[in-house]
């Protein structure tokens, strides 16, 4: 019988690799600077994860996590396309014109159905 994390695509287990370490982009490397992360956190992350899985937004991607720290890596290129903190809601910025972010900035609201009018802080389970 699989267990849940197999169902649903989490490696908690790190091997050893034979293959090259992962690179940053140049938007990658913004990111982290604005979120006060250093390419060393970040390669740490994308390098030596604590558990990853599949992106749910782009088919490829993986989802390298460790601690706070997610790093969005694309395996076929060995390179860190982006990072942000996990399991933070933060506002949409105004760079964020894709219909994904446009649509989440219109319809945030509980599970109940009510609007959330105020930034959320923290999310918590």
């Amino acid at each position: 019988m699989a267990t849940i994390a197999e169902c649903l695509g989490i490696a908690w287990e790190t091997s050893a690799k034979d293959e090259p370490d992962y690179r940053l982009t140049y938007h990658a490397q913004k990111q982290a600077a604005a979120k006060g992360w250093t390419s060393e956190d970040v390669l740490l992350a994308a390098n030596s994860p604590l558990h990853t899985y599949p992106s749910g937004r782009v088919p490829g991607q993986v989802r390298h996590v460790r601690g706070d720290l997610v790093a969005i890596v694309d395996p076929a290129d060995r390179r860190v396309v982006t990072v942000y903190q996990d399991v933070a809601e933060t506002a949409v910025r105004r760079d964020q014109t894709d219909a994904d972010a446009q649509r989440y900035s219109q319809r945030r609201t509980t599970r109940l159905g009510q609007t959330i009018t105020e930034p959320v802080d923290e999310i918590s389970y």
